[in-house]
């Protein structure tokens, strides 16, 4: 019996919870109180506390190349090979990020055109 209640406990419960899933709305009479707590400990016990969430992670770029990288592989947000005095190529696939915004500048023109020649309903 103790089992169980340890784990209401573990489950975030108050002695007041406790109490007051054992003794609410008790039938008359009790015939078997041993069977009587077991069932109302295991069929009202609490749900298990949510897991505690996740720092998110966090990547950073180069101060001086713009190459992305963990905090700590940046110290003072220079990689490494700023700091030894030549600079590494940017990884395959980035876009520098005057592409990035210009490209942005035309979808958001197109978007606004589409609209205007829409027709209402």
């Amino acid at each position: 019996m103790s089992a169980l209640v340890t784990e209401w406990y573990a489950r975030g419960a108050t002695d007041s919870a406790v109490r007051h899933a054992l003794t609410a709305g008790l039938p008359v009479p009790v015939h078997s109180p041993a069977a009587f707590l077991h069932k109302r400990l295991t069929t009202k016990l609490p749900p298990e506390p949510e897991p505690a969430p996740r720092p998110p992670r966090r990547i950073l770029e180069c101060a001086e190349c713009g190459v992305p990288g963990r905090p700590e592989a940046l110290p003072e947000g220079v990689c490494g090979g700023c700091r030894d005095g030549h600079t590494p190529t940017r990884p395959a696939g980035l876009l520098p990020a005057p592409v990035i915004h210009a490209r942005a500048a035309e979808i958001r023109a197109a978007m606004s055109h589409e609209r205007r020649e829409r027709t209402p309903v």
